[in-house]
């Protein structure tokens, strides 16, 4: 029987603090709590990323859809304009070489802007157009 009292009063000190079986629980406890809470946030973020760039690319693709009719309309127009008589193959062809014209600029500069290369960690040897 005092056995029994003394394990029963083991956990409980005589300042009233709890077991350290009992702190280990609330610790694991709070622990849980608080990777279930970041694993949320960290799942609503990455669907506010998701929409986000959802609703920019629907924004993207429409602005490059009416960029292509506005090019379409502007380069018929000056067509019609530049060779108000001439048949039709001869507007066909003017038109196409207008085009063929925009789309190769647009590659030219695509082909001349370059996406800048990363610095190195490590880098140990440092090149003349570094200030020291």
């Amino acid at each position: 029987m005092a056995l029994a009292e003394a394990q029963a009063t083991q956990g409980d000190s005589a300042a009233g603090e709890p077991s350290v079986s009992s702190s280990l629980e609330h610790l694991v406890a709070s622990s849980q709590g608080v990777l279930t809470k970041r694993i949320d946030l960290a799942l609503l973020e990455g669907q506010e990323h998701l929409s986000r760039t959802l609703r920019r690319a629907a924004l993207v693709t429409l602005g490059m859809v009416l960029a292509a009719g506005a090019w379409f309309a502007m380069a018929a127009c000056l067509v019609l304009v530049l060779i108000p008589n001439a048949n039709v193959v001869a507007r066909l062809a003017a038109f196409g070489l207008l085009n063929a014209a925009g789309a190769l600029g647009l590659v030219a500069l695509a082909m001349r802007v370059r996406p800048p290369t990363p610095a190195r960690a490590n880098s140990d040897v440092s090149s003349s157009s570094e200030k020291p």
